[in-house]
């Protein structure tokens, strides 16, 4: 996902609507709704979502500013923000804005504990499957006493398709666990 930075007649930069994602700042004004302004920045501004954990539409997000690389979109209770906790200036207030007939998918990361017998990794893909997520990769890790642990990056359309998932693949009996992950 990408946003175009233009500069303004005053000297800030707003981003433009990039994808299903906008980028807005509380603003009793109308016309501060479309933009966020950000000193000091020139040319295009990448926007990208965290690389373990991504986030989703229905999670409370923020944005974390590096310059020169662009803004990272985070969950806001992704562990990883605690690195930015000491630089309260490069964060972003940020909001999703996506299009209710937006079929978009986006990646999500679950943790699956579960007994490891014939038939347990084709019962937790089922409910993916009949969820109509899509696994865009799964990782298996050998558990002491007979369990498995799934990491299982999936597509989703948002969080409560995401959360039915989860619910789906916690009510198998052969599973002892399934969690989201954030980055």
């Amino acid at each position: 996902v990408g946003a175009v930075a233009e500069k303004g007649d005053t000297g800030w930069f707003g981003l433009k609507k990039a994808a299903s994602l906008v980028f807005k700042v509380p603003s009793a004004k109308a016309e501060d709704l479309d933009a966020i302004p950000i000193r000091g920045l020139g040319g295009d501004l990448p926007v990208r979502f965290a690389p373990i954990g991504g986030a989703v539409p229905g999670d409370r997000i923020v944005g974390i500013l590096t310059p020169n690389e662009g803004i990272t979109i985070y969950p806001i209770q992704a562990p990883a923000l605690m690195t930015f906790d000491d630089q309260p200036e490069r964060w972003l207030d940020v909001r999703w804005d996506i299009d209710e007939n937006d079929n978009r998918l986006y990646p999500a990361r679950i943790q699956v504990s579960a007994i490891n017998e014939p038939g347990t990794l084709a019962q937790v893909t089922q409910i993916i499957a009949a969820a109509d997520s899509n696994i865009s990769n799964l990782r298996i890790r050998q558990m002491p006493e007979d369990f498995s642990e799934l990491v299982i990056d999936l597509e989703v359309a948002n969080l409560k398709h995401l959360t039915r998932v989860i619910a789906g693949i916690r009510a198998l009996p052969a599973v002892s666990s399934a969690n989201l992950v954030y980055g």
